[in-house]
């Protein structure tokens, strides 16, 4: 099959991501790092052509039912209980999940969703609007995934493995779905629990919140943000795209959280881990 035009994804009057040296895209570029800079979130609004969109909706809906779907109680971190922690530690604060995850190696072969992913344009002006260089993570369950969410699931509060994460609403639920973030609640060096532990008790003062629309594409700080997606609400299944890159190469996601996620881990999980940081998952 013959590889789409970067045209047919992407609105490239609006966002000429093709013309790095535009007037038009070092604008984006600078609006981005502002953003990024300031709260860890920018969002591209209608950046991907209806057409592929639509597209890419009756892709998910083929292999939404590919999704490992789990209903459990999670901490931030997808951790296991620990108890030489105090009893009143985020560590040991346990919330309901429930969602699945389409993994990266159930996307069809020639998946429009994976080829955007893959595309050279795409990552290279990503990494412009973040200001560094960047890799795709070579995670092969987690590097390209789908969050399913139907009527009545939810994610719960969590930070990413990585550093970057660009997410891309593919179908929305009828009501709900909203997208809330705590911006650098932690950082390299300090977990900052009792700031976490202040949002996990109900203290909602420092959450911004995103209503996301079909087409949008958002880049994110997940690494340092505390964050979730409420309750789809409604007949439809909500159906994000999830990209991820990281700042080093061969960085790979803990087996603890590939099994939580996918529901199976690979070999390249139980091998010493490239990490960008040594903060806890």
């Amino acid at each position: 099959m013959k590889n789409k035009s970067l045209s047919y994804f992407i609105n490239l009057d609006k966002f000429p991501i093709d013309k790095p040296k535009s007037s038009r895209y070092q604008y984006i570029i600078k609006e981005a790092q502002e953003a990024l800079d300031f709260d860890g979130c920018y969002v591209l609004p209608s950046i991907v052509n209806k057409e592929a969109i639509n597209d890419m909706r009756q892709e998910a809906e083929k292999i939404e039912s590919l999704a490992h779907y789990t209903s459990n109680k999670v901490n931030v971190y997808f951790s296991k209980d620990d108890p030489t922690y105090p009893k009143d530690h985020p560590r040991r604060f346990f919330m309901d999940r429930s969602n699945g995850f389409v993994s990266g190696d159930k996307f069809p072969e020639h998946s429009i969703i994976r080829e955007l992913y893959y595309s050279e344009e795409l990552k290279n002006f990503i990494a412009d609007c973040l200001g560094v260089k960047m890799y795709h993570y070579a995670d092969p369950l987690a590097s390209l995934t789908m969050n399913v969410n139907k009527p009545g699931d939810r994610f719960s509060w969590h930070y990413d493995t990585n550093e970057f994460t660009v997410t891309m609403l593919v179908q929305d639920c009828d009501e709900g779905g909203v997208f809330q973030y705590v911006p650098n609640i932690r950082n390299k060096e300090d977990e900052c629990y009792d700031e976490v532990l202040k949002l996990l008790k109900g203290d909602m003062s420092r959450v911004k919140e995103i209503k996301l629309n079909e087409g949008d594409l958002q880049l994110f700080k997940g690494r340092y943000a505390l964050h979730r997606a409420t309750r789809a609400e409604g007949n439809k299944t909500r159906n994000l795209v999830v990209y991820t890159y990281t700042e080093k190469e061969n960085v790979i996601g803990s087996s603890y959280r590939s099994e939580e996620l996918y529901g199976k881990t690979l070999d390249v999980h139980k091998e010493k881990r490239v990490r960008s940081d040594s903060l806890t998952d």
